[in-house]
């Protein structure tokens, strides 16, 4: 025979209108009475009072019986916990996800984390996260229009992240812990040219962006030449960060990479480029290598470091003075660059020079691949010294 919890009651305020007394609950036939007139019945209002914790008010026995119920299966159940029945209701779901950015809030990353979480709480609100399943998660996330399966997958990934903080917390042990729906996705190439445009397009970049600005043209370059690093890696470079001396630039935490910092060897040319811009615009070390100089724009400041976008706007006012189309700058320079590394060099060397960690990552950077197929095409059809067939001759 199972265990009975018969711990909390449920209990009224109401008089009998004949004599005054206070009426009962009657749990068995779930009805509010007076005992010595049992005609006389109550409205129903009623609540629920479980130890020192519940003291919750309802409009009707039945629904109070039902929430007494509950809780004393819970209590039986051993998951029984007071503060999912708080008024301040900590374990919901807003709550506690606010409690999540605070604690992420020195990563790089926030500005996406608050992206994701917000639009996760305008959908969940204070539902309780102990109550939301996988099934939930997986209606909410495709409740998300306008977005690829890839930016699905992100969102996917952050709340895979923030359960795993608040079971790591005890709010949720592994039984709670959702099932997350497995997004498939396939990332898309990016479209890449060869180094003769990719020289052009630069040059076009070069000639607009001299007299305003040369460091446009060398970022640019930077991009094209150093593989490794990435254009925001650009934009954290401090005049400190470039030992010409040593023909060497520091970036510290790089995007995407585990290590803290990375080295870029220079080439030569670069150094002396580097050397007579340090001479023409002279700064403290902790100073922005990449900020505005000279001709700048009535919305900014003289000597504030350079945008996100501004590589990007240059890179395409000079392919649209050239008539190049469809080539963004991550494909006309970085992903560029590693394919005709790997065309002279071979695909472990543009691996290095890229620093990719993953052979998936690596490929849609590298769209060479090497010709051992082919030769064995060669070998199997016969084609070294074959006479061409010609297939339209009857």
């Amino acid at each position: 025979m199972g265990v009975v919890c018969m711990k909390g009651g449920v209990y009224t305020r109401e008089k009998c209108s004949v004599c005054g007394k206070g009426l009962r609950v009657d749990e068995r036939r779930e009805i509010m009475s007076c005992p010595d007139h049992p005609q006389i019945a109550g409205s129903g209002k009623c609540f629920v009072k479980f130890g020192r914790d519940i003291n919750k008010r309802f409009k009707a026995v039945n629904l109070a019986m039902q929430f007494l119920y509950g809780l004393r299966f819970k209590t039986v159940e051993g998951t029984y916990d007071a503060k999912d029945y708080q008024a301040d209701k900590p374990y919901s779901f807003t709550n506690l996800s606010k409690k999540y950015l605070k604690r992420k809030s020195h990563l790089k990353s926030i500005k996406e984390a608050k992206c994701h979480i917000r639009a996760a709480q305008d959908y969940f609100q204070d539902r309780n996260v102990k109550e939301i399943t996988g099934a939930d998660i997986e209606d909410y996330l495709y409740s998300l229009e306008g977005i690829s399966e890839k930016t699905r997958a992100n969102y996917c990934s952050r709340l895979s992240d923030f359960w795993s903080w608040i079971l790591r917390r005890g709010v949720i042990d592994l039984s709670r812990m959702p099932i997350f729906p497995k997004i498939d996705y396939e990332l898309a190439y990016r479209t890449i040219t060869d180094i003769e445009t990719q020289e052009a397009i630069i040059n076009a970049v070069w000639n607009s962006a001299k007299d305003i600005n040369p460091k446009i043209w060398l970022g640019i370059d930077f991009l094209s030449t150093y593989v490794n690093i990435r254009p925001g890696d650009l934009l954290k470079i401090r005049e400190r960060d470039i030992n010409l001396d040593h023909g060497i630039m520091t970036i510290h935490h790089p995007t995407k990479k585990k290590n803290k910092t990375v080295v870029v060897r220079l080439l030569d040319h670069h150094i002396e480029i580097l050397a007579d811009l340090k001479k023409e615009y002279p700064a403290l070390p902790d100073v922005k290598f990449f900020r505005h100089h000279g001709r700048v724009q009535r919305h900014i400041n003289k000597n504030s470091p350079f945008g996100m976008n501004l590589f990007r706007r240059y890179w395409n006012r000079a392919c649209k003075k050239l008539g190049v189309e469809g080539l963004d700058m991550y494909g006309g320079t970085r992903h560029t660059t590693t394919t005709e590394i790997a065309r002279q060099a071979g695909t472990d060397n543009a691996r290095k020079a890229s620093a990719h960690e993953t052979n998936k990552a690596f490929d849609r950077y590298c769209q060479f691949q090497d010709d051992t197929a082919f030769k064995m095409a060669q070998i199997v059809k016969g084609q070294k010294g074959k006479k061409v067939v010609n297939i339209n001759k009857k």
